[in-house]
């Protein structure tokens, strides 16, 4: 049960993260944020690493796993988030979060069963249809489909068309990434990762204006938020996502992370003061089920 409960563990950790990241929409431009949070998360990883586990931990790394990992960070972190981000840009996150939830993980069932030799049951297929349903109720709004949550078709056409491109691209970095952890610790295999990533989203950030007209004060305290919504998504949820991927495998993996919205909503509630409706009552019961299925 290890690899499930670091798949729920890491949904947590990413629903936390997604809350705390909306106080900065708006207040810092997207890659930026990016770069800020993979940077966040790197920092205190490498200081850990050197205690756990170790220089012993890295000496085993083989060649061919470290580009693995950083194919996956690559194509993952700085393209694929990239392409999401430019699709927010287009549609609003009420679109883009469901769309983006319920295709990646289809997708990643299919290729862990076409490339990376995974066992697909029916009770595993039973629990994807209800979980992936009751994601559905709980992140679409009452009485809304996911055509009537946009405005002008051209603009919802592409921008849904590019969260679809960027479920392909997160798709393909979870198969480099199983690859790179048949032989690497989790903490290690995320320390290749995330410097990769930052170093990809660098020249990004010094082509654009980060941040708007504010006090240096504002700005460092913004940062400091980006950094903490990193080290809870990258960091420890990078962790425990690596961890679950390597021992639980990647369609479960990532059918139980997309579990994001149900483990957000005691979040929602307390700190965002959200009603919970019998929508997402219904939303949360399919997901439990479909959880239970698959565990």
């Amino acid at each position: 049960m290890i690899g499930e409960i670091s798949a729920l563990g890491c949904a947590f950790c990413w629903a936390l993260s997604s809350t705390l990241t909306k106080s900065l929409s708006g207040k810092i431009e997207p890659l930026s944020l990016n770069f800020i949070r993979c940077l966040g998360a790197a920092v205190p990883l490498w200081a850990i690493i050197p205690f756990y586990p170790g220089v012993y931990g890295l000496s085993p790394i083989t060649g061919k796993a470290v580009l693995y990992l950083s194919l996956s960070a690559l194509v993952g972190m700085s393209v694929g988030d990239t392409i999401y981000i430019r699709g927010l840009r287009l549609i609003n996150v009420t679109l883009a979060f469901p769309i983006a939830q319920s295709v990646t993980p289809l997708l990643t069932v299919v290729a862990a069963f076409l490339f990376l030799e995974e066992t697909i049951t029916r009770s595993f297929v039973g629990g994807t249809v209800l979980i992936l349903a009751g994601i559905y109720l709980i992140a679409i709004p009452v009485g809304a489909s996911p055509l009537s949550l946009d405005g002008p078709q051209e603009k919802r056409g592409m921008g849904i068309g590019l969260i679809l491109i960027a479920t392909v691209f997160w798709t393909v970095s979870i198969v480099f990434l199983k690859f790179g952890l048949k032989e690497t610790e989790p903490i290690v295999a995320n320390g290749i990762r995330l410097p990769v990533a930052t170093l990809a989203l660098l020249p990004l950030v010094f082509l654009q204006k980060s941040f708007p007209e504010g006090s240096q004060q504002i700005k460092v305290r913004l940062v400091f938020l980006g950094a903490i919504t990193g080290i809870l998504a990258f960091g420890l949820g990078g962790i425990l996502f690596l961890k679950a991927v390597q021992v639980a495998g990647a369609g479960k993996t990532m059918v139980l992370t997309s579990c994001g919205p149900l483990l957000g909503l005691p979040i929602s509630v307390f700190l965002l003061k959200e009603k919970v409706t019998k929508r997402t009552i219904s939303g949360t019961v399919l997901v439990v089920l479909g959880i239970a299925f698959i565990i």
